[in-house]
């Protein structure tokens, strides 16, 4: 994502040699504020797409990055020469789903990849939202003790949080 349009160019040809709208799921890291949350395209390529967003610092208000997102999405449909418009940009659903909050400033990166890891694994070929959220992200796919045992599968792998004291 972009907030500078010195990176517009760059991003949206990086993004146009790749086709990602069609791909079933995108996951689009987005670092702002110091903060990194995580967006996922899914079902772009239907015609039912939706986006999901995952913030683990709800108090920043994950949907004050709404606006930049739809003007990314407007950007890659025209980079793409796809015939959507801002209309319907707009009509597609952004969802926020409960998920785990960090406890502390520098979680968030770790939670990003946590996000990842958990989508990846519960995720089916498609699905629909039309009940609401996506059918596998029920409350308990977040469990604090699958947060610890992912984060003790990075130390085991040497990767640490930035709270990690030594």
């Amino acid at each position: 994502m972009y907030t500078n349009d010195s990176y517009r160019e760059k991003v949206l040809g990086w993004i146009k040699k790749r086709g990602i709208f069609s791909r079933r799921y995108v996951f689009v890291p987005i670092v702002l504020w110091s903060h990194w949350s995580l967006l996922i395209f899914c079902n772009f390529a239907e015609s039912s797409p939706c986006m999901l967003l995952l913030d683990s610092l709800h108090t920043l208000g994950p949907l004050r990055v709404e606006p930049l997102i739809r003007r990314l999405v407007l950007d890659i449909y025209e980079t793409e020469d796809r015939p959507e418009d801002c209309d319907f940009v707009e009509k597609i659903p952004l969802l926020v789903p409960k998920v785990p909050q960090q406890r502390n400033g520098n979680e968030c990166g770790v939670f990003v990849l946590y996000y990842i890891n958990l989508f990846l694994q519960s995720a089916p070929q498609s699905f629909s939202i039309s009940g609401g959220y996506p059918y596998f992200m029920k409350e308990d796919w977040f469990t604090e003790e699958e947060l610890e045992r992912f984060y003790d599968r990075l130390e085991f792998l040497g990767i640490e949080s930035s709270d990690s004291e030594e």
